[in-house]
């Protein structure tokens, strides 16, 4: 019973934290990302638009143009990574829908002479911008010049004033990297007009990325890297889903050496009732029939142990859905928890087969020493 509530619990935590994973990281990256296979940029007339929307499966595509830069604010100097995008990518990454912005507006357009931008909420902690609630946050952007030689006395890089209206919050990588801005103040900041470095690409909730993948592979040629979100967050995926076979196949060894517990009770129920087999053996009762007596009361004892501990199991994943008993250390968020019911059925064939081995080999046994 135990090691049943326990494997479902730990699948459910595993689940959910992998659930967790794939929305912070799939909120922001999108499920297809086009870069240049040389070079850091390329032309925006080196694709074919119409023939890349046309492909089935794309829902949203945003332009994006992406540097690293210097920003700096009153005496706080960091690094970040400057993004620029359409006003399509804030839809794209549902800034507004998911409650991803923290404080001020979703704005990245330019009014009024003034270009607005979004950042993390790690930049902006370490930018010290408190008041963006109330106002936006006047900010100095310094961008590297490219191709330039540099001599004493000349500025290597591009400066321009621009203002902080929001702070969002997805994956601490982003937040600790990405400032978010439009397309055309960041063409024009670093003087590469009508080039970016990537196109960004949501699919339909019902396509198949691999398969859209290897369409727009077709359209954009040779020369470009397609990569879905999965391939962009490899080593992330990856160690989840390892954490959680290790987890399964620690538990389902430590189920093996509480299988003994069954073999043990068959044992003792054996030992207790010898002499009474041993009158009804005289009255008739043969081998098989004793043999079927405790093989499938040991049937019996798992099966309960099971039953209860996947409804146990159960019950505590559910608890903490609805009621949030847990919270993840450090933060208020509840610890995720996601039942997957086909993996309790198979959970459930496993231990039951496992237990119906055990049960059987023990009354085998065990038959063989009635004498």
């Amino acid at each position: 019973m135990v090691i049943s509530a326990a494997l479902v619990i730990l699948l459910s935590a595993f689940n959910g934290i992998e659930s967790m994973i794939n929305s912070l990281y799939t909120a922001y990256d999108q499920d297809i990302t086009i870069s240049s296979r040389q070079g850091k940029t390329f032309p925006q007339s080196q694709i074919n638009w119409k023939q890349l929307e046309q492909v089935p499966g794309v829902f949203r595509m945003s332009q994006g143009l992406e540097e690293m830069v210097i920003l700096r604010h009153e005496k706080s100097w960091i690094n970040a990574t400057l993004v620029g995008v359409e006003p399509e990518f804030l839809k794209m990454i549902e800034i507004l829908k998911q409650d991803h912005l923290l404080l001020g507006q979703a704005r990245i357009k330019t009014q009024s002479n003034y270009n607005y931008g979004i950042i993390g909420a790690g930049l902006a902690n370490k930018l010290s911008l408190g008041s963006v609630q109330e106002e936006p946050e006047n900010t100095i952007i310094y961008a590297p010049k490219s191709n330039m030689k540099l001599k004493f006395g000349k500025n290597p890089f591009h400066q321009s004033t621009f203002l902080i209206g929001g702070i969002f919050n997805y994956n601490k990588e982003t937040n600790d990297q990405i400032i978010l801005t439009n397309l055309k103040f960041t063409q024009d900041l670093l003087n590469k007009e009508s080039s970016i470095s990537h196109i960004y690409i949501q699919t339909e909730s019902s396509s198949d990325n691999e398969q859209v993948k290897a369409e727009i592979k077709d359209v954009v040629g040779d020369s470009f890297v397609v990569k879905t979100n999965a391939e962009k967050n490899e080593l992330i995926y990856k160690t989840s889903k390892s954490e959680k076979l290790i987890v399964i196949a620690i538990l389902f060894f430590i189920f093996l050496l509480a299988s003994f517990n069954l073999v043990a009770s068959i044992t003792m129920l054996f030992i207790e009732k010898k002499d009474n087999l041993l009158v009804l053996q005289t009255l008739g009762l043969n081998e098989i029939k004793v043999f079927s007596i405790f093989f499938y009361e040991g049937i019996l004892i798992s099966s309960l142990g099971l039953f209860l501990g996947i409804f146990l199991g159960t019950l505590i994943c559910w608890l903490q859905i609805n009621f949030h008993l847990l919270t993840l250390p450090g933060s208020n968020m509840p610890f995720p928890m996601l039942i997957s019911y086909p993996e309790i059925a198979l959970i459930a064939i496993a231990l039951f087969a496992t237990s119906t081995f055990f049960s059987f080999l023990t009354a085998k046994y065990l038959i063989r020493n009635l004498k």
